[in-house]
């Protein structure tokens, strides 16, 4: 008998604990469901450029894991090239890790995502480290560019190091 009285007198307050302080919000006695925080994600497609290169990422951010691929138009030696690359990476809060495996090789990016606009620090031929801006775009923003590269009659600095490969 003093066994079931503890009994019932723990499970009335743990009931009564958590009906009154389980959800965190004072004097809120109501049964909404305690939802997570959505993970944060890329924007799907992504452009950036400067004046010799047009860059293209397409993404799909799951749970911090991050797929897709990115295209990459550069005019070297006044003819412009073109590279794809598989990419995948993660993405940790505003940190952004992205490997790119392109036909000769991978290299690996950081960046910072700051709300859409991703920052990438990517690593030049010559050592360096070059910040690179991407911000939301679409596939005919990236065409748009290529083209007014493609039809600039200025000469390309033929020591500027590439972008990504």
């Amino acid at each position: 008998m003093l066994i079931r009285h503890v009994a019932v007198t723990v499970t009335a307050i743990c009931v009564l604990t958590t009906t009154s302080c389980g959800t965190g919000h004072s004097g809120d006695h109501s049964s909404s469901p305690i939802v997570p925080a959505m993970a944060a994600s890329l924007p799907h497609t992504l452009v950036g450029s400067d004046y010799n290169s047009v860059t293209l990422l397409e993404t799909q951010t799951q749970n911090g894991i991050i797929t897709g691929t990115l295209d990459e138009t550069e005019v070297k030696y006044n003819s412009p090239e073109h590279q794809r690359a598989a990419v995948t990476g993660t993405l940790k809060e505003t940190q952004v890790t992205l490997t790119a495996k392109f036909t000769l090789g991978s290299t690996v990016i950081n960046g910072t995502l700051n709300g859409d606009t991703l920052t990438l620090q990517v690593p030049q031929s010559n050592g360096q480290i070059e910040d690179y801006t991407l911000r939301p775009g679409s596939v005919d923003d990236y065409n748009q560019r290529v083209a007014g590269l493609e039809s600039d009659d200025s000469p390309s600095p033929t020591t500027q190091p590439s972008k990504f490969y």
